[in-house]
């Protein structure tokens, strides 16, 4: 199964990975209307519903419900495809969780896209030069560091502060890439960032 970036809209800041699972897909799930006319030049999408209510036990059943949706088609490669990036505040975050726990045998992969925080710098001429805050209202549970050249200090100073799950990436999505989790080495290189979680 593939969690397909869209982007934020204009068809032309679709990446062409994501095109090429588009059209490659044997089955493509999107969340709406929106993702279903990006989608529709590469694919016949199919909508699946997923209705803003606030009784969390039906929610539960329609995530549930979709999630045996998706799984069933995921051993023909399976495309679930939205709006911005599917890993940023996304349909495709809890559909992954419950397809995670639901269906464990399942694949999942992911191509990033642009999310709403290039989007908006770019339209809102508002470069983020410094540091900043995202939130939709939750708690903060996960702090992502950039130019994390000493991994190792900052994992201490972090995880004095409640983190204690760390993961670092260099040179992401480059054939450079490499990985590291749990213990922190002492350097870095310029291009690497650290993420830091509250285990729930």
């Amino acid at each position: 199964m593939i969690g397909i970036s869209l982007g934020p809209g204009d068809p032309e800041l679709m990446t062409f990975k994501a095109v090429s699972a588009l059209k490659n897909c044997t089955k493509v799930f999107v969340p709406g209307e929106m993702a279903a006319e990006l989608a529709r030049p590469y694919c016949s999408p199919e909508i699946l519903q997923f209705p803003m209510i606030e009784d969390k036990e039906e929610l539960e059943r329609i995530w549930r419900m979709n999630a045996d949706a998706v799984a069933a088609d995921a051993a023909g490669q399976a495309g679930f495809a939205c709006i911005g990036d599917v890993n940023t505040f996304s349909t495709f975050s809890h559909l992954e969780r419950v397809i995670r726990q639901n269906h464990p045998q399942v694949e999942i992969q992911t191509i990033p896209g642009v999310g709403v925080l290039p989007a908006l710098a770019s339209r809102f001429a508002a470069p983020l030069e410094g540091s900043f805050e995202v939130s939709d209202g939750s708690p903060v549970d996960t702090i992502i560091r950039i130019k994390a050249t000493r991994p190792k200090k900052l994992a201490e100073e972090l995880r004095a502060a409640g983190y204690d799950e760390f993961i670092l990436g260099t040179m992401l999505c480059t054939a450079q890439e490499k990985i590291i989790r749990g213990e922190m080495p002492e350097r870095s290189d310029y291009f690497s960032v650290l993420l830091a979680r509250r285990r729930r």
